[in-house]
């Protein structure tokens, strides 16, 4: 197989790896294409501030959100728009 297509390959799995996970799934649909702080994000998705951070920390990690400072608050966003896309036509509800 084309090494190129092997590369592709293990990247998509490790994008859905990471994004195999029910919260973190709503973190991107609760973002779309806006900024929002740690806080109203764990308040849309209905999780403690601890475990939120923790999901938005790893997703920083690994390049599929943004983060800004701005005094104490800290803001995510979406790295990419694709995520944000893929994200709701992979769900039946949405």
């Amino acid at each position: 197989m084309n090494p190129i297509v092997i590369t592709e390959a293990q990247e998509q799995a490790e994008y859905c790896g990471i994004l195999g996970n029910a919260l973190r799934i709503q973190i991107v649909w609760t973002l779309g294409d806006r900024e929002l702080t740690v806080t109203e994000i764990a308040e849309d998705i209905s999780a403690s501030m601890q475990n939120t951070s923790q999901h938005l920390r790893l997703m920083k990690n690994k390049g599929i959100l943004l983060s800004r400072r701005d005094g104490r608050e800290i803001y995510y966003r979406i790295a990419d728009s694709e995520y944000s896309r893929i994200c709701p036509v992979i769900s039946k509800n949405r």
